[in-house]
């Protein structure tokens, strides 16, 4: 069974898609997906894709998004995996496995530190965005029966994240 991500382009604000560009199809790699992708400081993209058999994978374009280079191994696992930018420049990776958690990378992806564990549940497809003074709010929700929505806030600087225990 061949399974990996890839990316799709709209021009006309999603009435139509074209340009499919597979990322790691013939890696022989389990890859279900989830991909997600955020832009680098240079201009090229960095995708994160889910396996859940084996390690987070990455993968990077320098051409839009139009051909991706090799998946990479993150050297961890992550499931449901999302990127956000920090005005400090750091990038923040918040993924379910373990539990919820976040990695971070000063150097544009190509090192990542953590995990910081954000919740002890395993937060489903986390997402994360800065306010304006500088903090994260991380939500996600809990799977199976009774599950709710969480959400915590993060410090993140280019010193790290850490969780926000303030009021």
């Amino acid at each position: 069974q061949r399974v990996f991500g890839a990316t799709i382009k709209s021009y006309d604000g999603g009435k139509v898609w074209s340009d499919l560009a597979p990322i790691g199809e013939r890696s022989g790699l389990y890859l279900d997906a989830e991909t997600d992708v955020v832009a680098l400081t240079d201009g090229s993209l960095l995708a994160a894709l889910r396996s859940s058999r084996t390690d987070l994978y990455f993968a990077s374009s320098a051409d839009h998004g139009k051909k991706w280079s090799d998946v990479r191994s993150a050297g961890f696992k992550g499931h449901c995996p999302h990127f956000l930018r920090h005005s400090s420049g750091a990038l923040l990776l918040t993924h379910r496995i373990p539990a919820t958690a976040a990695h971070w990378s000063l150097d544009e992806g190509k090192t990542w530190n953590g995990p910081l564990q954000i919740d002890s549940v395993g937060g489903a497809y986390p997402s994360s965005v800065e306010s304006p003074d500088g903090k994260v709010y991380c939500v996600y929700y809990e799977e199976g029966a009774g599950s709710s929505i969480r959400g915590a806030r993060l410090i993140v600087d280019r010193s790290g994240v850490r969780l926000d225990d303030g009021p």
